[in-house]
């Protein structure tokens, strides 16, 4: 007496054809992820720790913003945007004549970036100049690296 049947030729070819179907998509998947460039080619984002504060140096009503520690920002590869809060960014791009690198250890010193001035960066403190700003006032103040179109510093800073 047979309690089990043992035809089982039909799982083999099933098995098979599964197999050589998930092949075929997977394989179709990185051809056209090389074919229509979604590898991506984008150049990476610096790892930089960069943050803004009141500066307590001075009497003036100003901000510093600092660069902590990570990779140097090669100049003319960063720009930044300083405005009230809940105002649209304007950004001012740093210049790349000047030897602007901003690396660990550098700061800026500003009372306003958005009138056209050009953030310039050396081994001492720079400052950059324009629209003073309004003691008690919340400052939206953001640090884009150009090439890989990231985010580097997004801060609100009450200055006074």
């Amino acid at each position: 007496m047979r309690i089990f049947k043992r035809d089982e030729e039909a799982v083999s070819p099933v098995i098979g054809v599964i197999l050589m179907v998930a092949i075929t998509v997977i394989l179709a998947a990185v051809i056209a992820a090389f074919v229509f460039g979604l590898s991506g080619s984008q150049q990476a984002a610096p790892t930089a720790s960069i943050t803004a504060a009141n500066n307590p140096d001075t009497q003036a009503v100003d901000l510093k913003i600092q660069h902590k520690g990570g990779e140097t920002l090669k100049a003319g590869d960063y720009k930044i945007s300083i405005v009230a809060a809940g105002s649209p960014p304007v950004y001012v791009t740093s210049n790349s004549s000047a030897s602007g690198d901003f690396a660990v250890g550098n700061q800026i010193i500003t009372t306003n970036l958005t009138s056209g001035t050009s953030p310039a960066v050396t081994n001492s403190t720079v400052t950059a100049t324009g629209a003073i700003f309004a003691s008690g006032t919340k400052y939206d103040i953001k640090l884009v690296h150009i090439p890989s179109n990231s985010m580097l510093l997004d801060a609100v800073v009450e200055v006074r």
